[in-house]
């Protein structure tokens, strides 16, 4: 559900995948899935549950349809994915979904994850733009433009050392 323009008019598709329900809903899992995984191994859930959880957490099995349906019903969106695959999980697997654990944990360590690929997709094209700027300054070593120093004209200056600064900041 968009709430603001940048949720959905501007941004790359890329970008926007990052952050859209299907993705949050599979970062959620994830992260059930984690937490079901670090409890079986600890002992504090079966390690049968555990497995099964950790194998239906994921997008593949929970739909993100049954997700609003149930959130419809509920008015919870955590507690909405909880059941939802809860009811993926065989055998008695569902009864320890999201044991001891409370919404906010399984939120913000879920935008953390977006935030990481978030992160990864800005790192790409940064490094992609400086790569654009180091050929343009390359290009332009010898083509001369006004300096500039405390908003008025200085001594002359390239343009190719303008777009290495921009590289290197």
């Amino acid at each position: 559900m968009a709430v603001h323009p940048i949720d959905y008019r501007y941004g790359s598709e890329e970008m926007k995948k990052v952050w859209d329900e299907e993705n949050r809903l599979q970062k959620m899992l994830e992260v059930e899935g984690a937490i079901a995984k670090a409890q079986g191994e600890l002992g504090i859930i079966p390690k049968e549950a555990a497995m099964e959880i950790c194998r239906k957490a994921s997008t593949k099995y929970v739909k993100l349809d049954r997700v609003k349906e149930i959130e419809r019903e509920i008015k919870h969106d955590v507690m909405a994915m909880v059941k939802a695959l809860a009811e993926v999980c065989e055998g008695n697997a569902g009864e320890y979904v999201h044991f001891g654990v409370t919404s906010n944990d399984i939120v913000d360590t879920a935008q953390s994850l977006q935030f990481r690929e978030t992160v990864d997709i800005l790192l790409r094209k940064l490094e992609k733009l400086k790569d654009e700027l180091l050929k343009k300054a390359e290009e332009h070593k010898y083509t001369v433009c006004v300096g500039r120093t405390h908003g008025q004209h200085a001594i002359p200056t390239t343009y190719g050392m303008r777009f290495a600064l921009w590289a290197s900041e």
